[in-house]
């Protein structure tokens, strides 16, 4: 099985350790690499971007819909062995889910973060709040999570992702790069397995969210942080697609000042 993992070297003097990306659903590599990409590689991070199987340039040996989260952790870990130095991973929405499992099965990290991620109790509280606060968006995810990401309401989705801060044209560009999601991931998130791993197995890690994400809102960030022992980082306006949303720099700094604290650079 092919595997997608895309690198951009680090400026400069080097780091003692890299930074694995891993994305969310309904993505790929791709949602990495305008902004925080060449940004942590300026600072000298080499950085590398995992599209999971099925994503991207990553091909599945099954249909899409025969994939779980397991899956997608054994590509995790295998993006990891390649890289073959000490890794530093941060995992976006199910991304973060795939991270949290990853450290369960002894997988380990130098850092963990974890940005807009799916809480250690799964999606279902989520999910709820979601259904009430924002009802076309929920009833819009669980259609295309059948129908394809190809067949989704531009309107619900600009609005229920980015919080409608990138214009319609911005939009339509962005959703280009979308691409369909496994289903049987997506109800595993919902929490009929635990996710959280212990703090020693997670080590150091950063807890990072947005207040206008209407899919992971501040009690699952709260909830995350307070899991692993770390105060949570709430960024004011940043929409649940943080690596694209027009305050990306932001995050991307935080991020950065986490990983310096990690991994100095070398003298």
């Amino acid at each position: 099985m092919q595997l997608e993992v895309v690198r951009t070297p680090g400026e400069g003097p080097s780091r003692p350790v890299d930074v694995l990306l891993v994305h969310g659903s309904y993505c790929s590599a791709s949602v990495w690499q305008p902004h925080v990409m060449p940004f942590l590689a300026a600072q000298g991070y080499t950085v590398h971007a995992l599209s999971l199987r099925g994503h991207g340039g990553s091909q599945s040996a099954v249909p899409l819909a025969r994939v779980c989260l397991a899956d997608y952790v054994a590509d995790l870990t295998e993006a990891t062995e390649r890289i073959g130095r000490p890794v530093a991973v941060v995992g976006h929405s199910l991304g973060g889910a795939v991270v949290q499992w990853a450290l369960m099965s002894g997988v380990r990290f130098a850092g963990t973060a974890l940005l807009a991620s799916v809480p250690p109790s799964g999606m279902l509280m989520a999910t709820q709040r979601m259904f009430w606060s924002r009802p076309r968006l929920w009833f819009e995810l669980s259609r295309i999570m059948h129908a394809g990401v190809g067949d989704a309401d531009p309107e619900i989705l600009r609005d229920g992702l980015f919080d409608n801060r990138v214009s319609e044209e911005e939009y339509r560009q962005l959703a280009a790069q979308f691409c369909d999601e496994s289903p049987l991931a997506i109800q595993e998130m919902l929490g009929l397995r635990w996710f959280g791993a212990s703090r020693s197995q997670a080590g150091p890690t950063l807890v990072m969210g947005g207040s206008r994400d209407w899919l992971i809102g501040e009690a699952d960030v709260r909830q995350t942080a307070f899991w692993y022992g770390t105060k949570p980082v709430i960024v004011r306006g940043l929409s649940h697609v943080m690596m694209l949303d027009p305050d990306w720099e932001i995050p991307a700094r935080l991020l950065c000042e986490w990983l310096d604290e990690l991994a100095p650079r070398d003298n």
